[in-house]
């Protein structure tokens, strides 16, 4: 059994596990945990990006619903959350890549959806699941969501732990990039570097451009 968290537009890393041929066996299902207790300062609410500076985060403000649960399905987003912020810091990272025109209208409309104050931040990122596989024409997917908390002592290849999906425990192969000129090439970004890069080869990048160094992640 594979275990991933739910992040918005998570990376490569993340597309590589989940949409593996070997999830499609009984022994080695794919699950993300939609039960599992929101962990801060994680890609959980955060969107890795890349501009003229660099790495960078989109955070997505968040709170809890219930004060007495810490739970995903209870974390929603607060009144600081800025959609038109949020669509300002992408157009100024993507705008000059080579899919922007294509993939923004699109991404943006989902933005302005699903990323208003008091929305769930578990649906954002779903949806934004959901938000890729459209774009890029994908039939079924192969991961399933968790009914129950999937308890980390399970036998489970469990990816939900900090920096389990980083360039630590991962080789990202180097595609064109915007700014690789001054940044040389970033690796670990979330799926939308790669989808404004590189459009339909995206598929083909999260297969042969995500390579995970060992079955030792913790």
């Amino acid at each position: 059994m594979i275990v991933l968290p739910s992040c918005p537009f998570p990376n490569l890393a993340w597309y590589s596990l989940a949409y593996s041929k070997e999830g499609n066996s009984s022994e080695n299902d794919i699950y993300v945990d939609v039960n599992e207790n929101f962990v801060k300062q994680t890609l959980r609410n955060r969107i890795e990006i890349s501009d003229a500076q660099g790495k960078r985060f989109i955070t997505l403000p968040v709170h809890r619903r219930n004060a007495n649960s810490r739970s995903i399905a209870d974390i929603y987003f607060t009144d600081s959350i800025n959609p038109k912020g949020i669509i300002r810091t992408i157009r100024t990272a993507y705008g000059a890549s080579p899919f922007f025109d294509h993939f923004s209208d699109s991404l943006f409309e989902f933005i302005e959806t699903y990323g208003k104050p008091g929305e769930s931040l578990l649906r954002f990122n779903l949806e934004s699941l959901k938000w890729v596989e459209c774009e890029l024409g994908i039939g079924a997917v192969t991961f399933k969501t968790s009914s129950t908390y999937i308890d980390s002592s399970s036998k489970a290849n469990d990816f939900r732990i900090k920096g389990a999906l980083s360039s630590e425990n991962w080789v990202f192969k180097r595609y064109p990039q915007v700014f690789e000129d001054r940044n040389d090439f970033l690796d670990g970004l979330s799926v939308l570097d790669a989808l404004f890069h590189g459009g339909p080869e995206t598929e083909n990048w999260w297969n042969k451009k995500a390579i995970r160094l060992s079955s030792q992640h913790d």
